[in-house]
């Protein structure tokens, strides 16, 4: 198992390579759509949902990255302060307040920027970092339920191979 320092090293150049990354393919998009504009709509169409793809991408791998750096900086923080991590049902009620939340701000904030013309960019960064940050939420709460899942799971299989083992005796 990897420090947490060598987890950071190892972890944060590429969740900002990602952000770069998706960066850099999301203004080639305004750049296409200015360029482009007037040969076809069609082909514009077709870059600009292939650009949103890979930009998506970037950013699902910048999360992924993130998130496991972010949750080894909060194992790291709860050992410190003495705080054990069951607490499953208190976490999942966390991350679902954390998402309503996020929903709350979210749809107060777009209305409020889409009456003014001038910050459509602005609306659309607000909308792509709710949806990631529901995602992440969404993804925590799964893990959440996965180490639940998988605990029962060994626990039932330790249970066969001990009822097996024993009445092979």
């Amino acid at each position: 198992m990897n420090t947490l320092r060598e987890e950071i090293i190892w972890r944060l150049p590429k969740v900002v390579s990602n952000l770069v990354l998706a960066l850099i393919f999301w203004i080639t998009r305004y750049i296409i759509q200015v360029t482009l504009n007037i040969v076809s709509s069609e082909l514009m169409f077709l870059l600009q949902t292939a650009l949103l793809i890979i930009v998506g991408i970037f950013l699902v791998r910048a999360l992924f990255s993130a998130l496991t750096l972010f949750d080894r900086l909060t194992g790291s923080i709860l050992k410190r302060f003495g705080i054990k991590e069951n607490w499953s049902k208190q976490r999942i009620f966390k991350d679902t307040l954390g998402i309503i939340t996020i929903l709350l701000v979210a749809a107060a904030l777009v209305p409020f920027f889409s009456s003014l013309s001038s910050f459509e960019l602005l609306q659309q960064i607000i909308t792509y970092i709710a949806l990631g940050l529901i995602f992440l939420f969404v993804f925590d709460i799964g893990r959440i339920f996965y180490r639940l899942g998988e605990k029962k799971a060994n626990s039932v299989a330790d249970r066969f191979s001990n009822s097996i083992n024993n009445e092979e005796k």
